[in-house]
């Protein structure tokens, strides 16, 4: 586990007993030089594309981070893991196919899900005030929701838009699909006491229906969810 707190690694409580949920430090550079011993001369490649040094950062961070967590779950060592890309284009731990994982970031924060089980997304995202949420909803979201958050006003309806959209994110990052093609294929609805999804009319599968989705804790200027399929 030491690996793991050196690499700015936090798990925190997960709402699925077989689900792990790991925060990740990636706000900073200093363990860049530890961060790259474990990345392959690929994941070096696609850092150096980066044109700012943050963004170099971020993924090299990230990406380590990933491999303590799926090297410590399939008894590897991080370095040696090995990625192949599955259905839709989504990556999967050679060899262990039935290690189902997910990865976030926004700003200073990454979120790594880990799931033996079934197919997981995860999203988080820095609740930025500088935007208009209300016209990003019109423009992506259903219009019940839309007209749900324009019901809201301030910090509650901007806490609601990020619930809504981290939301569509884990549940279309769960299927493997992407992410502006079906936003609208389902109904995400906000109560103090849970979070639901109901799948629309033409729906892109019926599988929908069967999903769970949960708000995490994370900081409180965070947005997060979980989506199990």
């Amino acid at each position: 586990m030491q690996h793991k707190a050196s690499a700015g690694l936090q798990k925190i409580e997960s709402p699925a007993a077989t689900v792990e949920l790991w925060l990740v430090d990636v706000g900073g550079s200093a363990r860049l030089s530890e961060s790259a011993l474990v990345l392959s001369g690929d994941e070096i490649e696609r850092a150096n594309r980066f044109y700012r040094a943050e963004d170099r950062a971020r993924f090299m961070l990230t990406r380590a981070a990933l491999r303590r967590v799926l090297a410590d779950a399939s008894g590897r060592r991080p370095e040696d893991l090995a990625f192949s890309i599955g259905p839709f284009g989504k990556p999967v731990l050679a060899g262990r196919e039935d290690l189902h994982f997910n990865v976030s970031h926004s700003s200073a924060l990454a979120l790594i899900g880990l799931s033996p089980l079934r197919p997981i997304g995860v999203d988080i995202e820095l609740m930025r005030e500088n935007i208009d949420e209300l016209a990003l909803a019109e423009a992506f979201f259903c219009e019940d929701e839309h007209r749900f958050l324009k019901n809201l006003e301030g910090a509650v309806q901007l806490d609601a838009f990020y619930k809504i959209w981290t939301c569509k994110e884990a549940v279309l990052k769960a299927f493997g699909v992407g992410i502006t093609a079906y936003l609208k294929d389902f109904l995400v609805e906000l109560s103090p006491q849970r979070l639901d999804i109901r799948p629309q009319h033409n729906c892109f599968t019926p599988a929908l229906a069967q999903v769970r989705v949960e708000s995490l804790e994370v900081p409180a200027e965070y947005a997060a969810t979980l989506a199990l399929t």
